[in-house]
């Protein structure tokens, strides 16, 4: 048996923004719509948007289905909603429709989206009921996971893992930032893991329960600065602390209205 359900590994989107930017992302289900998650830079630079034009590889939730779901976004169209003061941003798919009363939904996808490649199985998306917690319930110390594409890891001329599979990270959540409404995770992030899903694993006498706690921001800097008197000159290095930043999902909720 997994350490989470095998869905759940099918929470990373793919995210291509114009031709050259990539990050992570996930999708998320709350009441009758359907939003993309992801961090705010990687939709948004200090001028505002970096490319209308975004492309989004989803896996299917079939473990073993090697084929994605694509879709491609004109967000001139689709109006996405960065958070003011948050690295989070949310775009509106669609509307989500019940199919008779079963587990199963159909999505009317909002004008500016078309789908150019589809799986065997449909996508997997975050149930904001079921599946995600609030700041003020996240367990210090409890295990996580952090999932996302991170592009720049490894040798593009000798791949050494599938770019177009998501990986995963374990770690913990080191502590809580009730003030800036953010986790630090004891979890290394890289380039490309950015507005990907963290998901919290919460042992309970009755199973583990797994809930998405947070968007993928940032690694948290070890700073060194070397100094030359003589010269004046002074050299400053970052290196990754291994120590992560992750917004919580309330300031997501914030953005779509959403009360939990």
């Amino acid at each position: 048996m997994r350490n989470i359900p095998d869905d759940n590994l099918a929470y990373p989107v793919f995210i291509q923004v114009g031709e050259n930017v990539t990050g992570s992302g996930f999708l998320l289900s709350a009441t009758d719509n359907l939003y993309l998650v992801t961090a705010r830079h990687v939709l948004y630079d200090n001028s505002g948007l970096k490319s209308p034009s975004v492309r989004l590889t989803c896996q299917t939730r079939a473990v073993g289905d090697d084929r994605t779901i694509v879709f491609k976004l004109d967000l001139n169209v689709q109006n996405p909603m960065p958070h003011k003061t948050s690295d989070v941003a949310v775009v509106h798919l669609g509307a989500r429709e019940n199919i008779d009363g079963s587990n199963e939904y159909k999505v009317h996808f909002n004008k500016g989206i078309e789908i150019v490649g589809k799986g065997i199985f449909n996508t997997v998306s975050v149930n904001a009921e079921t599946a995600t917690k609030l700041l003020a319930d996240v367990l210090v110390s409890n295990d996580v996971f952090v999932y996302g594409y991170p592009t720049s890891l490894g040798l593009k001329n000798s791949p050494q893992f599938d770019f177009n599979k998501p990986l995963l990270r374990k770690g913990i959540v080191a502590n809580i930032y009730p003030k800036q409404g953010t986790i630090i995770l004891d979890c290394p992030v890289y380039y490309g893991n950015s507005g990907g899903p963290v998901v919290e694993v919460e042992y309970r006498p009755t199973g583990n329960h797994h809930h998405v706690i947070g968007v993928v921001s940032q690694f948290i800097p070890f700073v060194q600065q070397w100094h030359n008197p003589p010269s004046g000159i002074v050299n400053t290095e970052f290196h990754n602390s291994g120590y992560s930043v992750a917004v919580s999902m309330d300031k997501v909720f914030e953005l779509i209205g959403y009360k939990k």
